[in-house]
């Protein structure tokens, strides 16, 4: 019987521990661009006190770095970057580099996806007054963008990159997800999607009331909170030494027990 309580409560020790260690984690990354820092909240069940954590998800702070390819996503979503085998993998970082050859690179040194439309063919209808003239339809390609040597890039509030001159570059795309939470920590400041994440979703951006705003020329800080994750410390290191004087206690019992039939043999 005691050691079934002490399985019980070596489990409650170990997840206590877990989210600590995700605690501490969360304060290594206050200065960590973009970052979503882990809420656990404490509640009392039969079997004592338990822990529930969750990313939160609320926007970071947009500061301002006047880096014309620094941007800050204000809202919800994730740029979408593509990883060397050719999957995709999202990040909040926008803080973007130039790589040799050209293409927008993450922070990660990935390609940003951008989206661009792309003219399709679809058939010639004949015009009396005009002649024969082509129909077209807009699709749009979407793939790594490429920033022409010596250029500017200005960025319109749809998200939409161009030079100076006008030539669009590609818009970036933003997407999120039905479920984030369940989106994967692979490190690095980047997630991959997973079955718990569900299905991926374009997001609308643009200036209007609820949609998701992208800054030029910032960056959006970790939200992580040091005055909450250290009330967290402090709330689980006190559960973590109950818990080990619990253990501590019915290691104690079942030794006397042991003891007691062995005298009694």
């Amino acid at each position: 019987m005691f050691n079934q309580y002490t399985y019980k409560s070596m489990g409650a020790v170990n997840r206590h521990m877990q989210s600590l260690g995700e605690t501490v984690t969360d304060i290594n990354n206050i200065f960590t661009t973009g970052y979503k820092s882990k809420d656990t909240k404490f509640h009392e069940t039969m079997n004592g006190i338990k822990g529930n954590t969750r990313r939160d998800l609320t926007d970071g702070v947009a500061k301002v770095t006047n880096r014309e390819l620094d941007f800050a996503i204000q809202g919800k979503g994730y740029f979408e970057i593509q990883m060397p085998d050719g999957s995709y993998a999202y990040t909040r970082d926008g803080s973007f580099t130039v790589g040799p050859n050209g293409e927008l690179l993450s922070a990660q040194g990935y390609p940003v996806v951008t989206s661009r439309p792309e003219a399709e063919f679809i058939n010639k209808n004949y015009d009396e007054i005009n002649g024969e003239a082509e129909a077209y339809d807009v699709g749009v390609n979407s793939g790594a963008a490429f920033i022409p040597a010596g250029s500017a890039v200005a960025m319109e509030p749809d998200g939409t990159l161009k030079t100076e001159d006008g030539t669009l570059i590609g818009k970036l795309n933003i997407v999120d997800f039905t479920n984030p939470d369940g989106l994967k920590d692979v490190g690095d400041n980047v997630y991959m999607a997973t079955a718990a994440s569900g299905d991926v979703v374009d997001v609308e951006i643009g200036l209007m009331n609820n949609q998701t705003e992208i800054k030029q020329g910032a960056l959006e800080t970790s939200n992580v909170s040091l005055v909450r994750n250290m009330s967290t410390m402090v709330q689980l290191n006190t559960i973590i030494k109950a818990e080990m004087k619990v253990i501590k206690i019915l290691d104690q019992m079942q030794e006397n027990l042991n003891s007691t039939i062995t005298r009694n043999v």
